[in-house]
């Protein structure tokens, strides 16, 4: 641990007083050392995060927040203009909050790659996760009939009562039995590993394949006539890339607004147990999102 000077917010960027950090995978692995060329150390993790200016509450993501410079677990941060989106006084800040990762990767994967409508028949694998679950949501608000695949026998309840049918399935070998039959047109995806060969396999032909994470495994063998026989088109989305995200915020909000999307938060910590929170992520003991109240 060290000391670093306090942020003052004097090098023409602008200065938040932070209320929450919500905490994700990607947390995790840069702490892991897995983005170690661009982080610099010592080094405070945090992708996004919910504060103030003055009387306005922002949220603060984007910019290499988090990752090649210092994050939001933390009580204040400077950070550039473009990394600020100004949150609607009608929205509840906790809400809110979550949305800087799981809600613009969850809307940017079910309308801008999937373009999800009323035909579409969705498969949303872990789909009590914080991007799973806004994912399902956001299929079903689209019209779409939707399924949401979990390990857990206890979490299938949150998957009905967000639109979806529960699909129970430990690995992707679990996926066709569970579908008995049923071919969906899209799969959004997160975990990866032997979800991507059994979804494929599973996918009606045309169907689109969307993935934004790899929690179950970063390694992934594929027959690849299945693919283009099929023609099956595969997409993957990451946050990483410089995207004007003041849109989805937009469209966020109004579903927010709407009561088309709710996030789920599993618990709100204090800023100490931030390292239990990672362990909670790893252990995937985690039923939606994970805040942290930096001044708790």
């Amino acid at each position: 641990m060290e000391d670093v000077p306090d942020p003052s917010g004097d090098t023409g960027e602008l200065l938040v007083e932070l209320v929450y950090a919500a905490v994700n995978p990607l947390d995790v692995w840069t702490c892991n050392g897995n983005f170690g060329a661009v982080t610099p150390l010592p080094h405070t993790p945090g992708a996004e995060g919910l504060g103030m200016i003055g009387p306005v509450t922002v949220l603060v993501n984007g910019g290499g927040i988090g990752i090649s410079r210092q994050g939001t677990y933390a009580q204040r941060i400077s950070v550039p203009a473009t990394a600020v989106t100004e949150v609607p006084d009608d929205i509840d800040a906790k809400q809110a909050a979550t949305m800087g990762v799981a809600g613009v990767t969850a809307w940017r994967c079910v309308h801008d790659k999937a373009s999800v409508s009323a035909n579409d028949l969705v498969l949303v694998t872990g789909a009590t996760g914080g991007v799973g679950s806004l994912a399902v949501q956001l299929a079903v608000a689209a019209g779409a009939t939707v399924f949401g695949q979990t390990s857990s026998e206890s979490k299938t309840d949150s998957i009905e009562k967000i639109g979806a049918t529960p699909i129970l399935s430990a690995d992707g070998a679990g996926l066709a039995k569970a579908l008995a039959g049923r071919a969906p047109t899209v799969v959004i995806d997160g975990l990866g590993g032997d979800f991507v060969p059994a979804a494929i396999e599973l996918l009606a032909p045309n169907g689109r394949l969307v993935n934004y994470g790899t929690s179950a495994s970063t390694a992934a063998m594929l027959d690849m006539r299945v693919l283009y026989r099929k023609g099956i088109t595969v997409f993957g989305y990451t946050g990483l890339l410089a995207l004007d995200v003041k849109p989805t915020f937009d469209a966020l909000f109004a579903a927010m607004r709407s009561g088309a999307l709710v996030s789920s938060i599993d618990d709100v910590l204090p800023l100490a147990d931030a390292s239990a929170a990672h362990q909670r992520i790893l252990s995937k003991q985690v039923g939606g999102k994970l805040l942290l109240d930096v001044n708790g």
